[in-house]
């Protein structure tokens, strides 16, 4: 018998195939969302990816978030920069120039702007159809400008005198305020912080200009910002239409430095004949064998590994297509520098337009008239290198190598001088966890501090941090170091383990806590040492100022060290051992165990060192405040004067001078020596740089009384006369090929007979760090 399917069941079944019908539809409906979202998934991960080597590529993050704004963002704040320039563009108001009489402005608005020929058509308020055509340079934007764009010898549109409506061409002409092209001469600041100017005209009537308008005068006085327009900077003009994107190739070259001089600085384009203009009076020839040519800075950052880039060639547009591919700017300031119209207005547009940063650097002779321009008051407060002259080069090269490295730090500068290690060269380290070697700085205090010369180092020579070895394998200094440590069981400070990056300041002042921080010094005296003005600073601060526990080790290969001053101490009062026959691994343990029980005997396995108590007395001989002091003024002259000031950035003391001259009142630690007797000879040996007397100077009226002079000297002799007394001979170091005055009544390239009385020394840098730490105040 067949069977039959009830309705309700063929119902149920209908109803299950739809379910599973729609079931089937959702779970495609989540494969094609799933497949979307992997979809969308790995396109995310290519834009991340992306992002990712974008950001690898870029030295600077926030130079990578602007490349990748929205344009419209990045066309907003172009026009945002173009509004901020003192850049004249069509619709402005400005005042121009009228051909038609030479040297005379009115004021018009700008109708076009013609990029080749740069030059601008106006329409005159007045209506005045004739000389619509303008240059650049004889129009401004009719706009107040910062006070920062003005200072002395800015060139600027000043209004003097009006002028009357008249008709002609058939064209009724209004009146109006006549302008003229002036130069600032002065600025003077009133009680209410406000400046006023004063200045000259450019042009005369030699020039064409007309002068006998009503209200005319050669010169103004007591202007105000108001009263000035200023022309545009050719570079603005020049970039006035770029595209921000279209110099960014990644094809194009860059560079990190672009250094922005005056050919009159350089020593070298003098000698080539680059110069045309007259030279400063200042520039004898014995001046240009001891400045500083910025040709050769560029030359000692290229073999550094930084590229650098100068344009010599007056091309104005390869000028801003190179600025906007440096990275940073050096400016080469000078008096010169900041008269010159090219390079005032390559200063003004890398830190005004660009914002690149700018490292300063001061060049040529002595004069700061500059800082009273406008390249001065746009870095007044900023600090500047002060390439003095050649005796200073290298150190300020260091200098500027560490302001380079803060503002690109994975810049890799190589073959650069750390001034506390001598002559030793090596990368320049900017991380504050790494030794001045690159690797990572031992922290925590020392027991035993190391002193040593690294030409005497045979690791050094090995790493080729010094270019010659004086001295063997066997005494080492390092080598030693590492087996007293050992054998003793203290904790060293030796500096490429212990020295992190800074300035030289910075250095000195690590190197004096952790002198300070010993229980004993131990100093590797050489011929090199006794040479080096770093390491006879620190034995004497050692010995003298800290009156710390000090054993010496006699390295190298020669016995020049023993006439010195610190042959005179280390054989006068130290505990020393020679290492210098030393010749095989078992000679060299042996004194290694002689040394190690000297060391015990005079800290002893518990005892400490206890400084003396600055309360009790002056622990540190350099000046500090309320002294008197010889001090360098000018010309390599040294004459009296009292401190009234240190700062420790700079390491310079302020002065006030005896015979009340004003100025020259700033000068280096190095260059000021406390008057008083020295209260030991053995502070002084052959070849130590002395302050010595030598002739006298008249008093002048309203500015000083007179006195001693004095000049800085090397001994060359030292010898007992018939009463025992010891006298001293010796030469100066400075002649007039340093910019010495040697025509003063009584000079003499020699000294002689003279008493441990009559000289002065300066001190070292860590004496005069810790001595104004003390007096001052001053915050380690």
């Amino acid at each position: 018998m067949g069977t039959t399917m009830s309705r309700s069941s063929n119902s149920s079944i209908r109803k299950s195939n739809k379910l599973l019908d729609e079931k089937d539809e959702k779970i495609e409906e989540l494969k094609k969302e799933i497949k979307k979202l992997k979809k969308e998934n790995e396109s995310l991960k290519n834009k991340i990816e992306d992002l990712e080597n974008k950001l690898d590529s870029h030295d600077d993050m926030a130079a990578f978030m602007e490349n990748s704004a929205p344009e419209k963002i990045k066309k907003q704040e172009r026009v945002k920069d173009l509004n901020d320039r003192n850049l004249p563009q069509i619709g402005d108001h400005v005042v121009s120039m009228w051909s038609k009489s030479q040297w005379q402005y009115f004021t018009a608005t700008v109708k076009s702007f013609d990029k080749t020929d740069l030059k601008y058509l106006i329409d005159w308020d007045d209506k005045d159809p004739t000389g619509r055509t303008v240059d650049y340079f004889n129009l401004a934007l009719d706009n107040v400008p910062s006070v920062q764009d003005i200072g002395v010898g800015s060139t600027v549109l000043f209004h003097q005198g009006t002028y009357s409506s008249t008709e002609i061409h058939g064209v009724s002409r209004s009146g109006g305020v006549r302008w003229h092209q002036g130069i600032v001469d002065n600025v003077t600041t009133t009680t209410n912080g406000a400046k006023l100017y004063e200045g000259r005209h450019t042009k005369t009537e030699l020039d064409g200009k007309w002068v006998t308008y009503k209200g005319y005068s050669y010169q103004f006085t007591g202007y105000s910002i108001e009263d000035f327009r200023l022309p545009p900077n050719v570079f603005d003009v020049l970039s006035m239409d770029d595209d921000d994107d279209s110099d960014d190739d990644d094809d194009d070259e860059h560079y990190d430095v672009y250094i922005s001089y005056s050919k009159i600085n350089s020593p070298s384009a003098i000698k080539n004949k680059e110069v045309s203009e007259d030279l400063p009076p200042s520039y004898e020839e014995a001046v240009l064998e001891s400045i500083c040519d910025p040709r050769k800075i560029a030359s000692n950052l290229r073999e550094k590994g930084v590229k650098v880039v100068m344009v010599e060639e007056e091309e104005y547009l390869k000028i801003v297509t190179t600025l906007k591919k440096s990275k940073i700017f050096i400016a080469c300031l000078s008096d010169e520098y900041a008269s010159n119209n090219r390079c005032r207005m390559e200063f003004q547009y890398a830190k005004k337009t660009l914002k690149i940063p700018v490292v300063p650097l001061v060049v040529g002779t002595d004069s700061f008239q500059w800082q009273m321009t406008v390249v001065g008051l746009l870095i007044a407060g900023d600090l500047y290198i002060h390439f003095k002259n050649k005796q200073v080069e290298e150190a300020k090269m260091t200098e500027l190598c560490r302001a380079l490295q803060n503002f690109l730090p994975k810049l890799r500068i190589s073959d650069v001088q750390h001034l506390a290690t001598g002559d030793a060269r090596m990368d320049l380290q900017n991380d504050p966890n790494k030794s001045i070697t690159g690797k990572p700085a031992i922290q925590g205090k020392s027991e035993m501090f190391f002193s040593y010369c690294w030409s005497n180092s045979h690791d050094a020579l090995k790493r080729k941090e010094v270019s010659s070895l004086a001295g063997n394998r066997w005494s080492d200094p390092r080598a030693i170091l590492k087996k007293l440590s050992k054998s003793t069981g203290m904790k060293s400070w030796m500096d490429v383990d212990r020295l992190r990056g800074a300035d030289e300041m910075g250095l000195f002042g690590q190197i004096a806590t952790g002198m300070g921080d010993s229980k004993i010094v131990i100093s590797c005296v050489s011929s090199e040492y006794a040479e080096s003005d770093n390491c006879r600073m620190e034995i004497q601060f050692a010995v003298k100022s800290l009156n710390k526990p000090t054993i010496a080790l006699i390295v190298g290969d020669s016995d020049t060290w023993k006439s010195t001053s610190v042959g005179k101490m280390v054989q006068q009062q130290l505990t020393y051992f020679n290492l210098q026959q030393i010749n095989d691994e078992t000679k060299l343990n042996s004194k290694i165990k002689e040394i190690t029980k000297a060391i015990m005997d005079r800290v002893g396995e518990k005892s400490k060192y206890i400084a003396p108590s600055l309360e009790e007395e002056r622990v540190f001989t350099a000046p500090v405040y309320g002294d008197h002091v010889v001090c360098l003024h000018q010309n390599w002259a040294y004459f009296m004067a009292t401190v009234i000031a240190f700062d420790e950035s700079s390491m310079s003391y302020t002065v006030d001078w005896d015979d009340g001259d004003p100025s020259g009142r700033v000068q280096s630690y190095q260059d000021v020596a406390l008057d008083a007797v020295l209260s030991s000879e053995n502070e002084i040996g052959l070849g130590t740089t002395v302050l010595f007397p030598q002739g006298s100077y008249a008093g002048t009226e309203g500015n000083n009384i007179g006195g001693v002079r004095y000049h800085q000297g090397k001994i060359t002799n030292i010898y007992k006369d018939s009463s025992d007394i010891t006298r001293y001979d010796g030469v100066h170091t400075k002649d007039s090929n340093d910019g010495k005055w040697v025509s003063f009544r009584g000079f003499d390239d020699n000294f002689d007979n003279l008493e441990l009385g009559d000289l002065r020394l300066s001190p070292n840098a860590m004496d005069a760090l810790m001595a104004c730490r003390q007096a001052f105040q001053l915050e380690e």
